[in-house]
C-alpha cells in the first residue's frame, strides 16, 4: 500500500468514526430523553404503610369540655375546601429515659444552679421536691422536667421587648443546661398579663402589662408544627416580671421535653381531611378553644405533630381545625391502627 492510499485510508476512518461517535451521542441522549418522558409518564407508585409499631394508643388528647357535634361548621379555608394530603404519614417513637444511679447527685447538682442547698422532699422514686425560702422546684429524676415556682412579683419596671425576652429566656435555660438544640429556633409566644387582684390574666395592652408568659416550642417535624393541648402554650414556659435574664424576676418556669427518636420512625395510613371533618361533626373531635357561638366558620385545615404533657411512647400526628376563637383536633392516623 502506497503512501496516498495509507493517507486516504485514514482519513476515510477518521471521518467514518466521527460520524459514528456523533450517532451514538444522538442516539443516547434521544435515549435518554425518551426514557424521562417515559417515567414522567408512569402513574406515581403509592408509598405503602409499614406500620412497624403496630396497633398504636390513641394519642393523650385532653378531655374536651364540650362536645364537637355542638357546633355547625362551614369549610371557609383560602381555597374554598379542605387541603390535598398524602395517604401515609410517620409516627415517630419516643424512648423512655430511666433514673439512673447517679440521677440523686445530678438533681441536686441540678437545684443548686437555682441556688438551692437544701435537702430534698423525696415524693417518689422519680420525683424530688426542693423547697427554701419563697422558692419551690420540682423535678423528675429520670426525665429531668421540673417546674419552678416563686413568689416574685411585679416590680413596677416596664418589661422587655419581646425579642429580648425570648432571647434572655433561652440564655437561662442554656445556662442552667437544658436548651436542646430542637428549641433554639424561632417558634415562640410572648402574651402580656396583669394581675387582677387575685390572678393574672391576660393584658390588652403593653403600657397595663406588669408580667409576660414566653413559650417556646420545638423545631417542626417534617415541615409540621408541634402543637399541645393549650394551643397558645408550649410546654416549655415561663411567667416573669419584667425581664428574664435573672431568676429572680422568675414567677414560674415549666419545662417538659420530650426527645424524639428522629431515626425510629413508622409509616401509618393517614385518615383523609374529609373523613377528619366527618368526626369532628359527629363529636369525635377535642375541642381546644370553644368559640362564643353555635356557627363554627373553619379557616384553616392541616397536619400537626400532637405532644402530651404526660409521657406517651409515639409522637402521633392530628389534624388541626382553625377558625375565629375556635380550635379543635382529630387524630390523624386510621382508625383501623388505633387502640
Amino acid at each position: 500500500m502506497t503512501l496516498t492510499q495509507t493517507a486516504i485510508f485514514t482519513r476515510r476512518f477518521i471521518i467514518g468514526f466521527i460520524i459514528f461517535s456523533l450517532a451514538s451521542i444522538t442516539g443516547y441522549i434521544g435515549y435518554r430523553i425518551w426514557h424521562a418522558n417515559y417515567q414522567a409518564s408512569l402513574p406515581p407508585q403509592e408509598e405503602k404503610p409499614d406500620t412497624n409499631f403496630g396497633v398504636l394508643p390513641l394519642p393523650d388528647l385532653p378531655p374536651t369540655k364540650v362536645a364537637s357535634e355542638k357546633f355547625t361548621y362551614s369549610i371557609d379555608t383560602t381555597t374554598g375546601g379542605l387541603p390535598q394530603l398524602g395517604k401515609v404519614i410517620k409516627v415517630y417513637f419516643i424512648p423512655h429515659a430511666s433514673t439512673t444511679l447517679l440521677a440523686s447527685e445530678k438533681v441536686n447538682s441540678f437545684a443548686n444552679k437555682f441556688n438551692i442547698n437544701t435537702a430534698p422532699e423525696i415524693i417518689s422514686e422519680t420525683k424530688y421536691r426542693y423547697k427554701q425560702d419563697d422558692i419551690t422546684l420540682t423535678v423528675e429524676l429520670d426525665t429531668g422536667n421540673f417546674i419552678y415556682e416563686s413568689n416574685s412579683t411585679p416590680s413596677g419596671q416596664s418589661l422587655d421587648e419581646d425579642a429580648k425576652l425570648v432571647s434572655d429566656f433561652k440564655n437561662f435555660l442554656s445556662r442552667i443546661g437544658v436548651l436542646n438544640s430542637d428549641l433554639q429556633n424561632d417558634r415562640e409566644k410572648v402574651t402580656l398579663l396583669k394581675f387582677d387582684g387575685s390572678q393574672y390574666v391576660s393584658a390588652t395592652s403593653r403600657s397595663e402589662a406588669q408580667a409576660a408568659r414566653i413559650s417556646i416550642w420545638p423545631n417542626d417535624l417534617d415541615k409540621l408544627p408541634i402543637v399541645t393541648q393549650d394551643f397558645n402554650q408550649s410546654l416549655i414556659w415561663a411567667e416573669v416580671n419584667s425581664s428574664s435574664k435573672n431568676m429572680e424576676t422568675y414567677r414560674r418556669l415549666s419545662f417538659t421535653y420530650w426527645p424524639i427518636e428522629l431515626t425510629t420512625s413508622a409509616t401509618y395510613p393517614l385518615k383523609t381531611p374529609a373523613e377528619a371533618f366527618d368526626e369532628l361533626k359527629s363529636g369525635k373531635g377535642t375541642i381546644i378553644a370553644e368559640p362564643a357561638g353555635n356557627q363554627v366558620s373553619i379557616t384553616s385545615v392541616y397536619l400537626a405533630y400532637f405532644e402530651s404533657e404526660k409521657y406517651t411512647p409515639y409522637l402521633q400526628p392530628v389534624f388541626v381545625f382553625e377558625g375565629s376563637g375556635f380550635t379543635a383536633f382529630v387524630p390523624a392516623i386510621s382508625n383501623q391502627l388505633l387502640q
